[in-house]
């Protein structure tokens, strides 16, 4: 189940504000709401569109044809912005940034849309934050968890960034292995690759001066969702549901291997087939 809410600061005035939810077996639903009736504690990440609140410990959606009331809890919070981008934070009018705020929480609660009711109980989430007027045209972008192990993660994106007339590509990204943290911005002597096999199969290899890594990608389900433009919320994004994510590691001449679930985009024009 993914919930994205926010709001597209150039939109018109009624069509500011903004939710999009994909839940299993349906389509992905987009929520439109006025200016009026959005408004925001950034302090404490709270934002009300209309009668729908969503914080760090609850999400809660009321229409006609959905209820969501969700509770969160044990949030394993990053506190720093910094937390995925680095020092590419301090650059100014980049068109996007992005941080992680809770690496895992743990999800309860009940949802019904039409005829269909879904029940939590204890469900792995994560929680992350986009902000900018555009997404990068050319970007890949995964995260993934264990659902046997919250200390088991994920992230990973390189994209190509415009600022001041010039273009030049970026990585961030970290696994997680419990008490150790592979911080994938710090490997020495860094290639990608990004090979698609087939058209379900994915795989990044990621290769340094000691540790080589392979993703292998297993699409299952696709969606279209909405994403920013210069500020309006009009491109098309097709997001990859429940995706199988096989992560290899290899050091020292030992390879360990992680299986997880995660969501994945590749709008990358640098992949190979």
């Amino acid at each position: 189940m993914i919930i994205i809410y926010g709001y597209a600061t150039r939109n018109t005035e009624d069509t500011t504000g903004f939710i999009q939810l994909i839940l299993p077996g349906n389509n992905p639903l987009l929520l439109l709401y006025p200016k009026s009736l959005i408004s925001w504690d950034t302090k404490k990440h709270i934002i009300q569109i209309g009668n729908n609140y969503f914080s760090p410990e609850k999400i809660k959606i009321q229409t006609n044809e959905m209820q969501v009331d969700l509770q969160l809890v044990n949030n394993q919070v990053i506190k720093t912005f910094r937390n995925s981008m680095g020092y590419h934070y301090f650059i100014p009018n980049l068109p996007c940034y992005h941080s992680v705020m809770n690496r895992s929480h743990l999800v309860s609660g009940e949802i019904y849309y039409q005829d269909n009711s879904y029940s939590l109980n204890s469900d792995w989430g994560y929680w992350e934050k986009n902000w900018g007027t555009s997404f990068p045209e050319n970007y890949c972008w995964i995260h993934a968890v264990d659902p046997k192990n919250e200390q088991v993660s994920l992230l990973f994106s390189t994209a190509e960034i415009k600022w001041l007339g010039k273009s030049f590509k970026r990585h961030l990204g970290h696994i997680r292995l419990g008490e150790r943290e592979i911080d994938l911005r710090e490997l020495k002597g860094f290639t990608l690759e990004i090979l698609l096999l087939t058209h379900n199969n994915h795989v990044i290899r990621i290769s340094s001066n000691k540790i080589h890594i392979d993703i292998s990608i297993t699409i299952q389900y696709k969606a279209i969702l909405k994403g920013p433009v210069e500020g309006n919320l009009s491109r098309d994004i097709l997001h990859h549901t429940d995706a199988t994510i096989d992560v290899f590691i290899t050091e020292n001449e030992m390879t360990s291997m992680y299986r997880m679930i995660g969501n994945y985009e590749n709008i990358c024009s640098g992949a190979k087939a």
